[in-house]
């Protein structure tokens, strides 16, 4: 096995046992509805960075008990992994997840304005047909006869 493969494989387990630990033994109700989403480990698997999302508008407070929760939840993956050394954990916020649930509520907006925009033009005449984009009413009225008559 490659040391790739192995620090990928003790990232997986760090995940689901830390999301069980949250799961069941956190008596804090934020720290219960966390949501482990990804865990970065050192090389040498001495390290591990726990990224979590949590409830929304609560960041700090969560944070802040995170900070308080992180020897517990050091120990029980000490005790529950049993790997060669005990890693040392850190809970970070996974900002990630709220950037992307921004970027979806922009990109809705846009589609809600486009589709408000193209209501609009549609209904306006000239200014939503073929002569707002090119050509003129003249040859949007007469299709293509209009443009070969010009050509001559």
């Amino acid at each position: 096995m490659t040391q790739g493969e192995r620090t990928a494989r003790v990232a997986e387990l760090i995940q689901r046992e830390a999301a069980r630990v949250l799961l069941e033994e956190a008596s804090d109700e934020l720290l219960r509805g966390a949501t482990v989403t990804g865990v970065q480990v050192s090389r040498d698997l001495r390290h591990a960075r726990i990224l979590y999302t949590a409830a929304a508008g609560r960041r700090a407070e969560v944070e802040r008990r995170a900070k308080r929760f992180e020897p517990f939840l050091q120990r029980e993956l000490a005790r529950r992994l049993q790997l060669r050394f005990a890693v040392r954990v850190t809970l970070a916020y996974d900002g990630g997840v709220d950037h992307a649930m921004r970027l979806e509520e922009v990109f809705a907006e846009i589609r809600r304005a486009e589709q408000d925009r193209g209501r609009t033009v549609e209904g306006d005449g000239p200014a939503g047909g073929e002569a707002a984009v090119g050509g003129s009413t003249e040859d949007r009225d007469h299709g293509d006869a209009g443009r070969r008559e010009g050509q001559g």
